[in-house]
């Protein structure tokens, strides 16, 4: 009885707090409101008052019309209660906003486990989610895809279609492509998927990747892994189409130098990325065993395919002229003439194994093989059972292939029966410690996780980098609550965050102190006093080096993929100045919403934003809770006015600078960030000091501009029409 006393007082302790908490926001909202009442009640406003009628009828003419947003019928959002609880929260300095990766593969996850599954898997062990779509399969019907979870972070996606296509003939049909498009919109809005890559396998994919591009503005990246022109089964349209993919695509990234000479000329995006080893999973798994126990005599073994690239008279012909050698031959087989290899006596085909057991067989390999036939598909391979062979130090035989000549002092080559046969006895009269030594520092040093280095670099390359600044002034709890969301939500995947603090005493600092150390690409900037909003923006803005320079408050939090639509619309060179639109600001840019938590807020943004994707109004004035805009903006108007000192009516004068030099101010209705709103002010407006520094700044704005004209909410306004991007 006693434990359920103190429970219920700890929940009554919570509640009256909260409500306190409510009440004392109330007071300070009342407290505002009587200001602004006070300021139209005002001789300066009373006196103004037909200029400002003047400026109206001058800009609208006999209508209070303004080009604002139409309201979307199917949706309505009632408004909050206002205002919102803010929530205790805690730093957790981690930065999880990725864009997600669209794998569009040629193979099955459950095939062979190469390059595709390695680098995706590294991709995921960095945190991005991996949809790993595969062509070879269907969900069931009614239904527009299937996911499958195959290891942390990689799901393998089956999507919807029309009828089942020659993938390696063939590209996607209209038909097809048309559910396909319906299948991904789906996955998209079920799994919450904001910024995304659409990385390309083969070429059938190539429709339905421009598709998406031309809709979502999602970079694509072909990943070329083979020379399909020679390949069995290709054809000719797959080849064609290859060309406009590689032409088209934003990156372009081979494995082997003879595809990098083969396209480089046809993008200039294109990184050659080379195969590689799971280094660190090869030396911890490669260790005596009995996977092939009973072997009596030398062990030459092969993993792989066993597809048309192989030599197999050349390896029937080993087997009769070495019959007390054993070939150990692992993997699939995609031919039907073996050249009599079923039946050596001294020839397993072992068939097809998983990827964990590779490194057990490896122990047992005392020279390992590469007998591939020579000709432009071959050269073109840089083979990953290369550099799994040698990080257990094996020797190696290997028909002379141009993309691994580079290492010819550490493996043996040969062509023909004869060199074969000498150059395999050599490898297992091999004793030379040395040369196993640097065979396995090869290894270590060509890596996967290095291969996914070069090419997240190339990834991030691709994309404007945004320079995003936070001033912060006291109100620790609310820069946390920034930080946070900032970290976990920014799915943009180049960019920087600087933090300028202007002097606070309430334990803020010290919190940057250790942002600093725990996410250490922060840059934080501590300065002693308060220097004042446009000067302290003005402090990170030069510190910054991205493309798109973006400001924010401490008091606002940002939802997943918030950063995307802001940066898509300055694109458009004739935007100088873009925002969001927000539950709490003094203009057109408020919208009504419908959350009453903030944990609800992801939810109401999601469904606001696709409800409004591309679309925009000009605006007169945006308030620099959130805006963005390109360095040449920056560059050609200058920075904010510091002689507005603490903060007030800086927004109003920058957006006016902006339009004087020609640019669109617009607010954009697919980017919604929520803002708690006056959190540095509140003490200043109950001191009566927000007045004077209003009335001081206001003056100092029309001594400019002339006179200053009071902003509306759009709740006030006719809605005429909606502008788009």
């Amino acid at each position: 009885m006693g434990t359920h006393m103190a429970e219920l007082d700890s929940i009554l302790i919570d509640r009256d707090a909260a409500l306190a908490q409510r009440d004392s926001a109330i007071n300070e909202r009342d407290t505002a409101l009587a200001k602004i009442d006070f300021l139209q009640n005002t001789r300066s406003w009373r006196i103004t008052r037909p200029l400002r009628s003047l400026v109206r009828l001058m800009r609208y003419g006999f209508t209070t019309r303004q080009n604002l947003p139409e309201t979307v019928g199917a949706i309505v959002y009632p408004a909050a209660p206002e205002p919102l609880l803010m929530p205790e929260v805690a730093p957790d300095f981690v930065t999880a906003g990725r864009l997600d990766i669209l794998c569009f593969a040629n193979i099955d996850w459950a095939a062979r486990f190469q390059r595709p599954q390695q680098l995706m898997s590294q991709f995921a062990h960095n945190g991005y989610r991996v949809f790993y779509v595969v062509p070879s399969s269907v969900p069931e019907q009614g239904q527009l895809y299937r996911l499958t979870s195959v290891a942390p972070n990689i799901f393998e996606v089956a999507l919807q279609r029309d009828v089942q296509e020659e993938y390696y003939e063939k590209i996607v049909t209209p038909e097809n492509n048309r559910i396909y498009l319906r299948a991904v919109a789906a996955l998209v809005a079920d799994m919450q998927i904001k910024s995304a890559l659409l990385m390309i396998h083969i070429a059938y994919w190539s429709p339905l990747a421009l598709s998406l591009r031309s809709a979502h503005g999602w970079r694509i990246h072909y990943d070329c892994m083979d020379d399909w022109d020679g390949f069995p089964n290709i054809g000719e349209q797959l080849l064609s189409e290859e060309k406009i993919l590689v032409a088209q695509a934003d990156l372009v990234t081979v494995s082997a130098a003879s595809l990098y000479q083969k396209w480089c000329a046809c993008n200039a995006r294109c990184l050659l990325v080379r195969n590689a080893v799971d280094f660190a999973f090869f030396q911890q798994h490669c260790f005596a065993n009995e996977v092939l126990s009973g072997l009596t005599g030398p062990v030459i073994g092969y993993y792989g395919a066993l597809a048309q690239w192989l030599d197999y008279p050349l390896l029937a012909a080993l087997a009769d002229r070495r019959p007390e050698w054993n070939f150990i031959l692992v993997g699939d087989i995609f031919v039907e003439d073996l050249a009599g290899l079923e039946h050596k006596p001294n020839v397993q085909l072992l068939g097809r194994k998983p990827y964990s057991q590779m490194p057990l067989y490896l122990d047992h390999f005392d020279a390992c093989l590469i007998p591939f036939r020579l000709y432009n598909v071959t050269h073109a391979v840089d083979p990953v059972k290369f550099y799994e062979y040698i990080s257990a130090g094996k020797p190696v035989v290997s028909t002379p292939l141009k993309e691994i000549s580079v290492y010819k002092d550490l493996l043996y080559f040969a062509t023909g029966v004869d060199e074969f046969i000498e150059q395999i006895e050599c490898a297992l009269a091999e004793c030379d410690l040395a040369m196993y030594k640097r065979r396995v520092e090869l290894a270590r040093a060509n890596d996967w996780k290095d291969r996914f280095n070069s090419m997240q670099l190339a990834i991030v390359d691709l994309y404007e980098k945004v320079s995003v600044v936070v001033i912060t002034y006291n109100n620790f709890n609310l820069t946390v609550q920034c930080v946070n969301s900032i970290l976990r939500n920014t799915t943009w995947p180049n960019y920087q965050l600087i933090v300028v603090d202007n002097g606070s005493d309430d334990g803020t600092c010290d919190y940057l102190e250790r942002l600093r150390q725990e996410v250490p690409s922060v840059k934080i900037i501590l300065n002693p006093e308060n220097r004042g909003f446009a000067a302290a923006n003005n402090q990170g803005l030069r510190e910054a080096n991205g493309d798109i320079l973006l400001l924010l408050n401490n008091d606002t939090v940002v939802p997943k993929g918030w950063l995307d639509p802001l940066v898509h619309h300055l694109r458009d060179s004739s935007i100088g100045l873009v925002g969001p639109v927000t539950n709490a600001v003094g203009n057109e840019a408020k919208i009504k919403v419908s959350y009453t938590d903030i944990q609800q807020m992801q939810d109401f943004a999601d469904g606001y934003t696709e409800a409004h994707k591309g679309r925009l109004f000009d605006i007169s004035m945006l308030a620099m809770f959130c805006v963005a805009f390109r360095r040449d903006v920056l560059d050609e108007v200058g920075f904010l006015d510091e002689a507005f000192g603490i903060g007030m009516f800086e927004d109003d004068d920058y957006s006016r600078r902006v339009q004087a030099s020609g640019y669109r101010t617009v607010c954009a209705e697919d980017a919604f960030i929520h803002h708690y709103g006056q959190a540095s002010f509140r003490k200043l407006i109950a001191s009566g000091e927000y007045q004077a520094l209003w009335d001081k700044n206001q003056a100092y704005f029309e001594s400019k501009w002339g006179a200053w004209q009071a902003h509306v909410h759009r709740d006030e306004l006719v809605p005429e029409k909606t502008g788009r991007g």
